[in-house]
């Protein structure tokens, strides 16, 4: 049978949004997880399919684009389905549409099934059924996961950039594989550019006194995870504003355990909300 896409209906709360600023990346992250791990189950590969054969889904990478933000009140529907496999990755692509059905972010994430014993991962071809392949179009034709080809990611210089940010990672921050969930971490990441723009003043304080909130909003994310965080990790969200010829002007930022890498990402910011 063909594989359909799978559909999430979701009532923006005012808690995504800040109650006043644009729709937060963290409430982003978190309705495309939903939506993913909730086809994968429908699908017979979600979690509890996994676990029972000591195996877990992994996000990898990412690249979410987005045209518009949904506002508090406001109903969306979060798009998903399977796109095959790469290498090691199995893909998916996301996209969110108002009422309209205009598009308003979509997204390409690349998972990796990693064995729980040896906590290695497991070629995904190995697992899931060729079958699982949904044949549409990407929500946006430039989706792309990886940062390699990008210049100033490496460890050092990625080390080397200011430190905008510090948080320690609690209980509420763990998921099912026992690590910060991936929300999480894309947030910080957020947060940690945001405080390196011109803009950072609004990101963590008051609206200025006209009333109006000049909060960054996300247009464009590409993430890539490097390592776990844990229960207790003092993480460090380091950025610095750039140019790239060929993604244009953005923020590098990433998040350090002591030395240690955790994820790195390029991030551009709209220029209203």
């Amino acid at each position: 049978m063909p594989i359909s896409p799978y559909e999430s209906r979701y009532r923006v709360r005012g808690f995504d949004c800040g109650y006043g600023g644009p729709f937060r990346p963290l409430a982003l992250a978190n309705f495309f997880q939903e939506a993913a791990g909730d086809h994968a189950s429908a699908l017979g590969i979600g979690m509890e399919a996994m676990f029972a054969n000591r195996r877990t889904w992994m996000l990898s990478r990412l690249d979410i684009e987005v045209s518009a933000l949904p506002a508090a009140g406001q109903d969306v529907v979060v798009r998903t389905w399977p796109a095959g496999t790469s290498r090691l990755f199995a893909n998916r692509y996301l996209q969110m549409e108002d009422d309209s059905g205009r598009v308003l972010a979509g997204a390409l994430y690349q998972y990796l099934i990693v064995d729980l014993d040896s906590r290695r991962p497991v070629r995904p071809e190995r697992i899931l059924d060729p079958g699982l392949v949904c044949d549409l179009p990407p929500p946006f034709p430039d989706l792309s996961c990886g940062l390699d080809a990008i210049d100033g990611f490496s460890l050092a210089e990625l080390a080397a950039m200011p430190q905008r940010i510090s948080v320690t990672a609690s209980r509420s921050h763990i998921d099912h594989n026992g690590h910060v969930n991936n929300a999480y971490l894309l947030d910080w990441l957020c947060e940690a550019g945001a405080a390196g723009t011109e803009a950072s003043p609004a990101w963590a304080g008051a609206p200025p006194d006209d009333g109006t909130r000049t909060q960054p909003a996300l247009a464009r994310l590409k993430l890539d995870f490097v390592a776990e965080a844990r229960r207790g990790d003092s993480i460090r969200g380091l950025s610095l504003e750039t140019e790239d010829p060929w993604m244009g002007r953005g923020t590098r930022t990433a998040l350090f355990r002591g030395g240690d890498l955790l994820a790195r990402a390029w991030v551009r910011w709209a220029t209203s909300c």
